[in-house]
């Protein structure tokens, strides 16, 4: 397995000094309100603070972001050029005026800006949740999630997550040369080599996932994790007063906005053109 290096990032910034717990906080607190908020200019001021936290609050260098979220802009671009033809009043975004005519469905400014607020809504949580992966080490996550009750099983499975996604990302790339470099199914149409190659790449992820998996919950059992306050010991784990007070207050503003903002008949699930 490769080590930490694409995940968490050695640094004295303010977020490495927050619990994990505080930083969950935030990540939820964040989700929260991208997810359900219906207002674009709330939504980009969301974007542009979780992108300023992981600029200048985390100590780790835009390159590093850059690496991983380029993954999800394709996804993004979807969202912004579908989305708009499901547009039916369910964000105040834009006015009814049309601004580009399509064979499908003119578009309004309302509509365009509905497909920006989804786009910034997942950039948000993927901001955000760099911000966590780079700043949180998972004995870190253990051992704070730990403390607090949770059952070390269920504390085990996100840190697992946190451990397995460098060497996922690692994998998915020598498969990729390695599927090139065989050719394989390049006697057949583009669609059918990208099913090919995607079924292959998921089969190799799925074993490498469980093996990995078994391999680590063997070893927290040999290892007797969690049958002893004092049987596992672990680094000092970090704390910061002025993060927690942030992680609560964000969290809590958060809810308190969702509140305020509910409305049935806005709610991103309603789709009724």
């Amino acid at each position: 397995m490769i080590n930490l290096e694409l995940s968490y990032k050695e640094g004295s910034s303010p977020f490495h000094r927050m619990t994990p717990f505080s930083k969950l906080l935030y990540v939820m607190g964040v989700s929260f309100a991208a997810l359900f908020n219906t207002n674009l200019y709330v939504g980009i001021g969301l974007f542009l603070f979780t992108l300023i936290v992981a600029l200048f609050f985390t100590g780790v260098p835009a390159r590093n972001y850059w690496m991983f979220g380029k993954v999800i802009i394709p996804f993004v671009a979807i969202l912004f050029v579908v989305f708009p033809f499901f547009y039916g009043g369910q964000a105040t975004v834009g006015s009814d005026t049309v601004a580009l005519r399509t064979p499908i469905k003119d578009l309004t400014w309302a509509a365009i800006g509905f497909g920006a607020l989804l786009a910034l809504r997942f950039l948000a949580i993927g901001a955000s949740g760099l911000t966590f992966a780079f700043t949180t080490h998972p004995s870190d996550l253990v051992q704070n999630l730990s403390k607090r009750g949770w059952d070390y099983r269920l504390v085990h499975a996100p840190v697992l997550g946190l451990v397995l996604f460098p060497s996922f990302i690692q994998l998915g790339r020598e498969i990729s040369v390695t599927q090139r470099i065989r050719d394989l199914g390049q006697d057949t149409n583009w669609l059918v080599r990208k099913w090919v190659r995607l079924k292959h790449l998921a089969f190799a992820m799925l074993v490498l996932g469980l093996r990995n998996g078994q391999t680590q919950a063997m070893a927290l059992d040999i290892r007797g994790y969690g049958a002893h306050k004092t049987r596992t010991f672990m680094r000092p784990a970090p704390h910061s007063t002025a993060g927690e007070i942030f992680g609560w207050v964000f969290f809590i503003a958060a809810v308190v906005y969702l509140i305020i903002q509910y409305n049935p008949a806005t709610m991103p699930w309603n789709m009724d053109l």
